[in-house]
């Protein structure tokens, strides 16, 4: 979570998208996070393909929660893909999975829907540049290498 807060407040431009009040909403909200990235995602990838071909919608009209109303079948499935990574995968750094077990907001196994992928995401360039300028060994020397240049490489 700490690398994804991270890139957020690095690259957006949002009101309320500094690290510490991401930090105020994940913990806020990280019992529904499953069911949030979903939501999100699928509306991501709804916005990509419709500029690539449009829909006949306009793109206001893929945003997440209109997402999960028009095809919750897809955001549960989704979700139940995070939701199994979320418990059980366990960062370097820590000693628990990401989820807590007792609090999280668990999909019932028995609704008829299979766990389905998330659509995959590309790493920008930019974000490769973030991250490892982020690297323990580069505290203190963020800002010289916070400035990425894509042209240069």
């Amino acid at each position: 979570m700490g690398k994804a807060i991270f890139l957020v407040d690095a690259i957006a431009k949002s009101k309320g998208t500094g690290t510490a009040k991401l930090w105020e909403i994940w913990k806020t909200y990280k019992d529904v996070a499953h069911l949030v990235a979903a939501a999100v995602l699928i509306s991501a990838e709804a916005q990509t393909r419709h500029r690539a071909a449009p829909y006949g919608l306009r793109l206001h009209q893929l945003q997440p929660f209109r997402m999960a109303m028009l095809i919750p079948e897809l955001v549960i499935a989704v979700s139940m893909s995070f939701e199994e990574y979320g418990l059980h995968a366990v960062a370097q750094s820590c000693t628990e999975p990401m989820f807590d077990p007792e609090t999280l907001w668990r999909i019932p196994p028995d609704i008829n829907v299979a766990p389905l992928a998330p659509p995959p995401r590309k790493i920008r360039p930019i974000d490769i540049a973030l991250l490892n300028a982020r690297r323990a060994g580069n505290r203190g020397k963020g800002a010289r290498l916070l400035q990425f240049q894509p042209e240069a490489r």
